[in-house]
């Protein structure tokens, strides 16, 4: 009996109670950092901030709906986005539904907060960096967001850790254009919302025995 989507015990899935630890200490750090030692204000950078917030939001959900179509041309055109799809199926699983919006929502929010609110503002506003502040923090930031992508086959999985650093940079402009995390965080939660949707729905395909273009 093959098992469905909504089944709480699907093996392999990710743990939603260890993501919740995960990003609730990357919150912490940020908060501690940021806030106690650096006086920053995570949620907006003041200097910055421009625009609505209702602009802010349609800026997130539009990129970010962008970036989904855009990963599913290159695994549907491209061998090297066939098998990291095929690699992120079998590494993570089928997922329920629940666990699909909690590893979305807290990854966008915890990652934006600390990538974009805390480093690349941290970075732009050291005092070693000088009048080009702003694009030596929204570098550093998403080199470093780039480089925790990184996973366990490198061969297979380097294309995911290229796409986070473009994707890094394009969250770090969206954060310098508006002075908010809102639109990075938005982008980010709606990229990770359909693509492990996607990823739950191939593997449990696989699982069925189906072959990947049954499940698209």
């Amino acid at each position: 009996m093959s098992q469905q989507p909504d089944d709480p015990q699907l093996s392999g899935a990710p743990s939603v109670f260890a993501a919740l630890i995960f990003y609730g200490a990357m919150l912490g750090v940020a908060w501690l950092l940021g806030v106690v030692w650096l006086d920053l204000n995570l949620l907006v950078w003041p200097e910055k901030l421009q625009g609505a917030t209702a602009m802010h939001a349609a800026l997130g959900a539009a990129v970010g709906l962008g970036a989904v179509v855009a990963s599913r041309l290159v695994e549907r055109y491209t061998a090297w986005g066939r098998n990291l799809g095929d690699a992120f199926a079998g590494m993570l699983g089928p997922m329920t539904p629940g666990q699909v919006q909690v590893l979305a929502l807290t990854s966008g929010v915890a990652e934006e907060i600390f990538f974009r609110g805390f480093l690349q503002q941290a970075f732009s506003t050291a005092g070693w960096a000088g009048p080009y502040g702003d694009w030596v923090g929204l570098v550093l930031a998403s080199v470093i967001f780039g480089l925790i992508h990184i996973g366990p086959e490198r061969d297979t999985f380097r294309p995911w850790t290229y796409m986070a650093l473009g994707l890094g940079a394009i969250f770090g402009l969206m954060y310098l254009y508006t002075g908010s995390v809102l639109a990075p965080v938005i982008a980010h939660i709606t990229v990770n919302y359909f693509n492990l949707g996607h990823i739950s729905r191939q593997a449990l395909a696989e699982g069925e025995g189906l072959s990947p273009e049954d499940e698209r």
